[in-house]
């Protein structure tokens, strides 16, 4: 966990705290160098990249998709006969009214990514399956959260800047804030393994019932808790890209998730970036609410063996990033930055 505050200098004030193991047969425990994932954190810098593209007029936010990945990139992305694909906007696969499904709840896609273990998804295998399910409603008339959106977001960002994401978002997110142990996988990995992941309970049965994982699964037993990393990892870490995939300690992502709102993101772009859809609390591929009585810009993240969230508090100018390395039964990551954050709004009473 990551806490950024201000100094009363103009500057800030970063304490990494960590607990636990970072491997339980190992008996090793955590340290602030270790890097976790974090899973849908990702959305949010992904959605501050396009609207820094915006800004300089390269994007536009209720310009269909098809202006930069070309007419039928999405063709048969049908609901009651109408064809959809070159209808949904940039705003609506930000903000997730684009109707996609979303791939992490569906039981269909684990035992479709168990059977390829060690073959990475393409970000095209990703959005041709959300085409393949279809929208769930008419796009942009509902929320339903999904990452396929923010995959297609990660594919307009290469198309518009002749780069890969992982470069762009190096060059204009990490590097300002200093995270170099911050990596968009999987173009690019950490140097060090990520800690071990673990599950427990109903998604512990889930795994044990998937055939390929038979082979692992005396390795995975640790008592109540099944470590889901001893298989191969190339999935995993494969699907989310742009919308799921940055792997990094604490400290960087506190330092990105700060800057994305008060110094990558500006103006009527920040303004556009903080203002929610019509049909929920989720704005630009962040969710505007409050803990503690404190407005918080915040997301969650949750990938097989990991529980993230990031938030940041603008009237406090604080910065919380926690990942976990177990999905655990109760309670879940919020009830953390949930009792995090009445200590410190206590602290600034």
């Amino acid at each position: 966990m990551a806490i950024l505050f201000p100094d009363g200098k103009g500057g800030v004030i970063e304490r990494t705290i960590t607990s636990g193991f970072s491997n339980i047969t190992l008996n090793q425990k955590t340290s602030p160098e270790d890097h976790f994932r974090f899973g849908s954190i990702t959305k949010t810098m992904t959605s501050a990249v396009v609207l820094q593209l915006v800004e300089e007029g390269l994007v536009e936010l209720d310009a269909p998709v098809s202006t930069y990945l070309g007419t039928g990139w999405a063709k048969g992305y049908t609901l009651n006969g109408v064809d959809y694909g070159d209808l949904v906007t940039i705003r609506q696969i930000l903000n997730h009214t684009d109707g996609f499904a979303e791939f992490a709840f569906d039981p269909g896609f684990y035992v479709e990514a168990s059977a390829r273990m060690t073959t990475p998804y393409e970000p095209e295998e990703v959005v041709a399956w959300g085409v393949k399910r279809g929208p769930q409603y008419v796009p942009g008339e509902d929320y339903l959260y999904n990452t396929v959106g923010h995959v297609i977001a990660g594919l307009v960002i290469e198309k518009v800047t002749g780069k890969t994401a992982e470069e762009v978002l190096r060059t204009r997110l990490f590097d300002p804030v200093d995270a170099d142990d911050a990596y968009l996988a999987p173009t690019k990995l950490a140097p060090q393994d990520n800690v071990a992941g673990y599950v427990q309970g109903e998604l512990k049965a889930a795994f044990d019932l998937l055939p390929s994982y038979a082979q692992y699964r005396e390795k995975a037993a640790v008592g109540d808790f099944y470590d889901v990393t001893v298989a191969p990892q190339d999935v995993p870490r494969s699907a989310g890209w742009t919308g799921g995939g940055i792997e990094a300690q604490a400290d960087d992502i506190a330092r990105i998730f700060r800057s994305l709102f008060t110094t990558a993101v500006t103006g009527d772009e920040l303004t556009e970036f903080l203002t929610p859809s019509a049909h929920s609390s989720y704005a630009l591929g962040v969710s505007i609410g409050d803990k503690a009585g404190q407005k918080v810009y915040s997301h969650g993240g949750g990938v097989p063996g990991f529980r993230s969230e990031a938030l940041f508090a603008p009237d406090l100018d604080v910065t919380v990033a926690v990942s976990a390395n177990l999905i655990a039964i109760d309670p879940d990551i919020g009830s953390l930055t949930d009792a995090i954050m009445k200590i410190i709004t206590a602290a600034y009473a």
